[in-house]
């Protein structure tokens, strides 16, 4: 057996230790693949590029707080510039809770007539990085909007704004996307920096269009203008189509999530998110995944649920893999995904 694979049934035998698996067999199954197949895997910004965020906004301070917001002058994509001077944090919150963001948000024009023909070519994912405490109605809004479009919502689950971009630089690497979609210029080109085919549908307003050309970038003014795009990709890619394509997942009724853990954030954190998907979706199991040295923050995600009675872990396994690929360096590393269980309550 080489040492790799020893090194991976050591480290294995060790976590058992600590979260208290009782098989070993359990312990190492595989990860559990990610859904679309072996279709190319394109990702889309929810918040602008599907969705108008902005001006539902701008309705919803107007009517609450009798202020009008200029959208186009909007200066970043912080929401402090949004709401101007005050609690930025207390008028997000009550804005994402407010009935205008729930049944007012409308779906960018053209979206849905372009996306949904692709899912013959491509793993369609939704990438956020809205807090999770308004992932149900991110979801919702998906089922609604963009039914069956796609195989999964991704989030970011960044919440200081200068870690935002390296965080999706990283997700981008994990899911092995070919083509990432938005509308944010800058963000998206450096986030995607890495990434093959970059397309950017409309603007918004503190964002210029790019003014140095990359390679397999292109810029488009609305959803209309970029089928022709796709159509030249796939020809690019060669592409072959399925046979018989599937529409994505209910995505309010996915259970079966994945949260991935960084070290950016500590363990208490990933566990409030769990905590939170176990009380607030109603998800009986949730995955943990993580890599490298953000390995030990998720063992100690679990430990603190398990502490706290909330959930077990069922599952452990491991492996190794590319960080990123091979002509950029790419070495390969531990991976590790825990499934955890959530502990019914006794009546």
């Amino acid at each position: 057996m080489n040492s790799p694979v020893m090194s991976a049934l050591t480290f294995s035998i060790a976590i058992l230790c600590v979260v208290g698996i009782s098989s070993m067999e359990s312990a190492l199954s595989p990860i559990y693949g990610r859904s679309g197949g072996d279709r190319v895997t394109l990702v889309v910004d929810v918040d602008h590029t599907l969705t108008k965020l902005l001006p539902c906004a701008a309705r919803w301070h107007e009517a609450e707080h009798g202020t009008k917001i200029n959208v186009e002058e909007i200066a970043s994509s912080t929401w402090t510039s949004v709401w101007g001077d005050g609690d930025a944090d207390t008028k997000t919150h009550k804005f994402y809770e407010s009935k205008q963001f729930e049944t007012e948000l409308e779906a960018v024009a053209g979206a849905l007539e372009v996306l949904k023909p692709l899912r013959k070519h491509f793993s369609l994912l939704a990438i956020t990085d809205r807090p999770r405490f308004v992932e149900k109605q991110t979801r919702e809004w998906l089922d609604r909007h963009f039914s069956g479009v796609f195989d999964k919502l991704v989030f970011v689950d960044e919440d200081k704004p200068e870690h935002l971009v390296a965080r999706k630089k990283e997700l981008y690497d994990e899911l092995k996307v070919k083509i990432a979609v938005g509308s944010d210029t800058a963000a998206l080109t450096e986030a995607a920096e890495h990434v093959g085919h970059v397309i950017v549908v409309g603007s918004v307003p503190w964002s210029k269009a790019a003014t140095e050309s990359r390679s397999g970038l292109v810029q488009v003014s609305e959803w209309s203008a970029v089928k022709e795009t796709f159509d030249q990709l796939i020809k690019e890619l060669q592409l072959k189509p399925l046979e018989k394509v599937f529409p994505g997942p209910r995505l309010a009724r996915y259970t079966d999530d994945l949260v991935t853990v960084s070290t950016r954030k500590p363990a208490v954190f990933y566990a409030n998110i769990i905590n939170s998907k176990f009380t607030v979706q109603k998800q009986e199991t949730v995955r943990l995944q993580a890599s490298e040295a953000a390995i030990t923050t998720a063992v100690q995600a679990a430990e603190i649920l398990r502490t706290q009675n909330n959930a077990i872990t069922t599952k452990i396994s491991t492996r190794y893999a590319l960080n990123r690929p091979k002509d950029r360096g790419g070495y390969r590393v531990p991976k590790l995904e825990l499934v955890l269980q959530r502990v019914a309550r006794k009546a």
